[in-house]
Order: C-alpha cells, then structure tokens, then sequence
C-alpha cells in the first residue's frame, strides 16, 4: 500500500510540474527562411541576442531538394541552420522572435517553441491543401510532436502562425492571397489536431510579415551614418492589386491578425544582386517585430515601445507597440522599433525617451513639414540613451519638468531643423523645466564627453535651467552673433559649454569649476 501511494505521489507530482508547450508555426519563402547570403548577423549580434531556453524544430525545403540535410531529429536550441548560402547558415525571423519573447517574459507560464518549415522561393500555391509547402509544414509539426516530452509538457497548443511570403506571387496568387492565407490557416486547424489545440489557429490568429519589393536599394545617411532600407522599389501588380496592398488590409480588417512591417530595413549587400533578400541583422529585427504582434494578440503589454511602422506618424496609435500613445509611459526606441525617421505632425507628447538597442546608431525624430505647429513636448521622464546610441531631434520641442538626459559618453542629442524646414527658420525651444545633464555611467565604459548639440535654435518663451554635470559638452552651432536666452546655463567642474559666437542673456553664466568657450 506505502509503494503505491508513493507511485501515486510521484505521478501527481509530475502532472503538476508538467507546463504546457506553446508551439508557433514559422513559414514562408526565402526571407521567411533568412537566405542571409553574403550578409549574416556578426557573431557579436548572434550572441547579444541569442535565446537561452526557446524550442526548436525546422525542416526547412527547397523548390527542388526537399527538406534540407540537417533537419532537425530532436528538440534544439534556437541557432542558423541548414541550408547554406556562400557558406553561411541560414538564420530567419526566429532568432530575434525567441530572443525577445524570452527577454520580455510574456509566455513565463509555459515553456515556447518553433516550429520553422520554410521554403527557398514560390508563390502562396505552395501553401495549398496540396502543395508542397503545405505538406512539409504538417509534417514538421507531426514530427516535432512526436519528440515531445509528456513528462515535461502536459499540453501542446498551437499559438498562432508566423507568416512571410508573397515577393514571388505572380497571376492569381496576388489578388488571392488574402483569401489563400485565411484557407491555409483553416486547414492547419483542422489538420492539425489530432496533435494539440489548435483553437487559436481556427481563430485565426496570426502574424503577417510586410513581404519585400524587388530591386530595393538601401539609403545612407551620410550625417548619422544610418543604413535603412530604401521604400521605392517593383511589386508585382495583377488587376491593379500587389500582395503587398492586399495582405496589409487584411491584417488592418482583422483583430486576430498583426502584421510586422519590413521594408524599412536594409537589404543585402553582398551575394545577392536582387535587392529582395534582408540582411541578417534586419532578421533579428523582423523577429522581434514578430514577438510583440504575437504578445499582442495574446493579450499581453507590449508596452509603449515605437513600432516597426515606419509610415505611422507618431502621435498615431499605431506608432507604438501596444497601439495606444504612451502616456506617462516613457516612449522606448528599441530592437524592434522602425529605423526610418520618426515623424511629428501636430503635437506629439511624450513623457521621456529611452533608446536601447535600436537597429541604427541615431535615433531621428522629425517635423513633418518643418512647419510652427509641429511640436514633440517632452516631459518629466526626459532622455535616457544606450551606449553607442544618439538622439536627433529635428522638430520644436516643447520642455516640461524636471528632468534628466542620461547620455553615455560619445554619443549625442542634438537639437537641429528638420531637412524639410526652410533654412531661413530655426528650431523652437520653449516650456518651463530644469534639465540636468549627465553623462551616463556603466556599461561598456564608453570614452569621451556627453554631448548635447543645439543647431539654430530659437529660445521662444522659454522658462528653463540647464545644469551640466561633468564630462557633458553643451555646443550652440550655427547661431554666431545671436542673443540667446536659454535660462541659467550651470557649468560644473568638468563640463564644458561651447559658445560659437552665440550671446547668451547677462549673468545666465554661472561657472563652477568647469569651461565656458566664448
């Protein structure tokens, strides 16, 4: 009797301890399978953002192969895998989407998995009842199924599909891809039963990722050194549709579905000619952008962190990850976040900015049309920079607060007029706040002064003391002869305060210790 309810005991334990397995599908065509090329991610980058505890299973395919050789025959560790291209493994969403679901802790209460079968290349036919994409995903996931550990998962759910494909759409494929997608979703639900719930799949819930366009050429910015991807390029139109008009208005008509956005990001830039293909680093970055829509759908916060949407103005909704403006949240610029200029038309209110780990060095918040009315009004939660990251700021601002702007040594914020602002007006500054300047500690121990840059700037009733702490430079450019009223300017032992000619009010000045250049 003691064996048995010991046996009993143990069983009971294990049920309990057992967590459930959450299981995203992750399809598509080469951008869906990361044919990275000539352009990995650095070893730096794979091992920044590697996830530690996230299950993986691909048996990615080709046109004419099949499933690659390395498939998987067990549970891994999310990583590059086969097949390789000019002798680089391939590494698509699921990096960046397991590192980010595991850094922000979403899916804490059950155990996260991949599923990835994607293909080389072909149109959403493929994806059919019968097609050969169709078929090889069923049977990755019957496989990884399989080599479940029911000791370890008392459930498999099918949390939704991961879905980047339509640059090689042609003929019907474009203006059906809507209605094609939604058949291959009800499919998976119903075939893929028999190995989990399959609830959220039958609701239809699932991420679309933006397809490419051809022959897509990267911009540089030649001041910031940012490499974005450039907007204009082919998409393959059929009875005046693209797949790209039609798959982003379905994700806009439905509120299971979210949608990750990719053009902004660069493109190859060696062994690949096509201008279709993203580089590994904008991989990472189509991951993330993958995981917050997924939280999202899930009903978890995404947080006020700037969107992949690189067209939302933003003072939209739809400019921030939990689509609702911040508030007195503070607006956060990070792996996920579009790398395009973010755009103010109107006023926009922000409680402060903190930039993390974008996928540019400087971070771009820009006037619309350079006009009066546009205004970022900053407040109490002021600026918060990573190591290595810059902030410009190309708009008025309004200041609120006490606040403080935390820059790391070597980088800048910098007060500047937009592009599109005519020369002859500059920037206005105005609100009432104190603002402390420090350069921020810690970290990799950057070298150099902490930089703040106002560039043609226009004091407009402003009410306003700056202290800079030390090893903080302040430089006023482009304003020689100018009388400015900027508030109190506190120069502390180490900091410098870089006049240019510029005329600040009498006795504004209050030097302790540090260095006033006229």
């Amino acid at each position: 009797m003691t064996y048995l309810l010991s046996f009993l005991f143990l069983c009971l334990v294990s049920v309990c301890s057992a967590k459930e397995l959450k299981i995203f599908l992750l399809t598509g065509q080469s951008n869906s399978l990361g044919a990275v090329k000539g352009s990995p991610a650095s070893p730096e980058l794979l091992k920044k953002y590697e996830p530690k505890n996230t299950l993986y299973w691909h048996e990615n395919f080709g046109q004419r192969e099949g499933v690659f050789p390395g498939a998987s025959t067990s549970w891994e560790q999310v990583r590059p895998a086969m097949p390789r291209y000019n002798g680089s493994l391939c590494m698509g969403p699921e990096y960046g989407f397991a590192f980010t679901l595991e850094k922000n802790g979403w899916f804490r209460d059950a155990d996260v998995a991949i599923v990835k079968a994607s293909r080389d290349g072909g149109d959403n036919s493929h994806w059919q009842k019968n097609g050969q994409a169709y078929k090889a995903l069923v049977q990755a996931v019957k496989n990884a199924c399989a080599a479940v550990d029911k000791s370890k998962h008392s459930k498999v759910e099918f949390a939704g599909l991961l879905y980047l494909q339509g640059e090689s759409n042609i003929g019907a494929s474009v203006p059906e891809s809507a209605s094609r997608f939604l058949e291959l979703l009800g499919n998976l639900a119903a075939d893929l039963k028999p190995y989990g719930d399959t609830s959220a799949l039958a609701a239809q819930r699932a991420v679309i990722g933006e397809n490419a366009n051809w022959a897509g050429k990267n911009e540089s910015d030649p001041e910031t050194g940012n490499v974005t991807g450039g907007l204009e390029g082919r998409d393959t139109e059929v009875q005046g549709k693209t797949t790209h008009q039609v798959m982003k208005e379905l994700a806009a008509s439905r509120p299971s579905l979210g949608y990750a956005p990719t053009r902004d990001l660069p493109k190859l830039t060696a062994g690949d000619q096509m201008g279709v293909h993203y580089n590994g680093q904008s991989q990472i970055s189509i991951g993330a952008r993958f995981a917050y829509e997924a939280a999202r759908l899930a009903g978890k916060d995404a947080g006020s962190v700037r969107s992949g949407r690189y067209e939302a103005p933003l003072g939209s909704p739809d400019a921030w990850m939990n689509r609702k403006m911040p508030g007195k949240n503070v607006g956060v610029w990070n792996l996920a976040s579009s790398v395009k200029p973010s755009i103010v038309s109107g006023v926009v209110k922000l409680f402060g900015i903190r930039v993390e780990d974008p996928a540019v060095n400087t971070v771009i918040i820009q006037s619309k049309g350079g006009g009066s009315g546009d205004r970022l009004a900053l407040g109490p939660g002021g600026i918060r920079l990573a190591e290595g990251k810059n902030l410009q700021l190309e708009t008025n601002v309004q200041l609120a607060g006490r606040q403080a702007w935390n820059i790391p040594g070597g980088s800048t914020v910098e007060l500047k007029p937009s592009p599109v602002q005519d020369k002859a007006h500059p920037v206005r500054l105005s609100g009432q706040a104190e603002v402390q300047v420090v350069r921020a500690e810690g970290g990799g121990g950057a070298e150099g002064m902490a930089r703040v840059v106002l560039e043609r700037v226009l004091p407009a009733s402003l009410k306003c003391s700056w202290i800079l702490s030390g090893k903080v430079e302040m430089s006023l450019e482009g304003m020689e002869g100018q009388a400015l009223n900027l508030g109190r300017v506190l120069v502390k032992d180490g900091a410098v305060l870089n006049l240019n000619g510029a005329r600040l009010a009498a006795g504004s000045i209050v030097n302790q210790g540090g260095t006033v250049n006229p």
